[in-house]
């Protein structure tokens, strides 16, 4: 369990130095758009469109911090009145469940990235196959990070610690 447990607190800071560098990269983009655009009259062509690859990269990357805190969106009114004995088995299931969506986002989005249908951005000029790239690479991530909560959540259910479990993971 500790390597995995090291490999996620790895994965979390890098997500987290990953999405502090994106969102500064947007932030300087769409200040210096606007600085262009109405102090000295003249647009920045690229900005727009840098400014959104830098926002889904971060969303994909960002996601990742997210799933570690579980803190994504969720409902969870099944399992709060839940029993407490069942609880723990809901809580997994959903992680699991969410690990199976993101194994299949994962495979596609590879499928995706290696497929021939890409074009150049017209405005940056790199190919779309690298802002479609954000898609295995988030969700691959997230997997091992929902990996990493499924076993501390097993471990926690075999240890009968289900005082853990009473709000919703």
């Amino acid at each position: 369990m500790k390597p995995l447990e090291r490999l996620v607190d790895a994965i979390e800071a890098v997500a987290r130095a990953a999405v502090l560098g994106l969102t500064l990269l947007v932030l300087l983009v769409m200040l210096a758009q606007v600085f262009f655009r109405y102090v000295l009259n003249s647009s920045l062509q690229w900005s727009e469109e840098l400014a959104v690859w830098g926002m889904v990269w971060m969303v994909f990357v960002g996601s990742v911090l997210l799933v570690r805190r579980s803190e994504h969106i969720s409902i969870t009114t099944l399992v709060r009145y839940a029993p407490p004995a069942v609880r723990p088995y809901l809580v997994i299931f959903n992680k699991a469940a969410a690990l199976v969506f993101l194994v299949i986002v994962g495979y596609y989005g590879i499928e995706v990235f290696g497929g021939t249908f890409h074009a150049r951005s017209p405005s940056i000029g790199l190919s779309t196959r690298w802002i479609k790239l954000a898609i295995p690479v988030g969700a691959v991530l997230m997997a091992v990070v929902a990996v990493h909560a499924i076993a501390h959540d097993v471990r926690r259910l075999l240890n009968r610690d289900f005082e853990s479990f009473v709000e919703a993971d």
